[in-house]
């Protein structure tokens, strides 16, 4: 049973499934993308309800601004609040959403039962000079989405193991604004490792080996203070792995969630 309600203003639009099941998880998408980045890895999730979200300035959520991650934890806790389960959740995000739910868990920690994080880290080196050049991810997305031909762009995709998303490619061209990218680079420069050691919630943070940084997973991992935190990395993965391993990515929700062994695929980071 599926059902769509976009929340009283100024909240955010979510997709709910499984509604007949105990234990929520909240779904949150990386910049530019929408709630349609999930389809694949929802399919593997059937012993879950499952909220997934459009984030501020996204799609369906395009007109609920600002978009900066403080306003977005914020939103996204009043959802917990209103429509998951017990009033708490087990919160997933990859990139933008990675960083959208290590805010919620610094603003909101009693809300979050656990939460799953991949390419969401303290900015370095080359990273941290890319966020304060917002500039650079608008061109790069202008390029990406509106001049390469779809037929190229699915190409490329395809020869990285991704499936197809004819729907989310075009909400991504759609969601490429400036002033939504500005916000948000602003928020993914603000994270510091004292953020990540004062962190009060069961985190996994895990890297995509052939885009992201998995030096600074594996400090993740080794500073987040709860016990059983763990940083790691997924081998031949893409940055956005959600869509390229979406039954790899759902087992490792599940295994974070129940608490069990994850998969082998993904390799701790020590």
């Amino acid at each position: 049973m599926a059902s769509e309600s976009p929340e009283p203003e100024p909240g955010l639009f979510f997709v709910s499934l499984n509604d007949d099941k105990p234990t929520t998880i909240i779904l949150l998408h990386g910049l530019l993308s929408s709630h349609l980045e999930w389809a694949y890895v929802i399919s593997h999730l059937d012993d879950y309800h499952i909220l997934a979200l459009d984030i501020s300035g996204h799609s369906q959520s395009r007109d609920v601004l600002p978009a900066d991650l403080s306003s977005s934890a914020d939103r996204v806790a009043s959802i917990i609040i209103n429509h998951s389960k017990e009033g708490q959740a087990h919160v997933v995000g990859l990139s933008m959403g990675g960083f959208v739910t290590l805010r919620l868990c610094k603003r909101h920690p009693e809300l979050v039962l656990s939460a799953f994080v991949t390419a969401g880290h303290p900015m370095e080196r080359h990273w941290a000079w890319i966020v304060d050049h917002p500039s650079i991810t608008y061109y790069l997305m202008w390029f990406l989405l509106d001049v390469v031909p779809p037929w190229l762009y699915f190409q490329v995709a395809s020869r990285r193991g991704m499936l197809r998303h004819d729907e989310l490619l075009d909400e991504m061209r759609r969601n490429r604004r400036w002033d939504v990218i500005q916000q948000v680079d602003a928020g993914l420069r603000e994270l510091s490792w004292e953020d990540v050691r004062a962190l009060e919630v069961r985190t996994l943070s895990v890297a995509a080996d052939s885009m992201d940084d998995v030096e600074a997973v594996r400090r993740m991992g080794r500073e987040m203070p709860v016990e059983g935190s763990l940083g790691a990395v997924v081998r031949g993965a893409v940055h956005t792995w959600n869509l390229q391993k979406p039954e790899l990515f759902a087992k490792s929700i599940a295994a974070w969630v129940e608490g069990s062994p994850l998969p082998d695929e993904l390799e701790i980071l020590r």
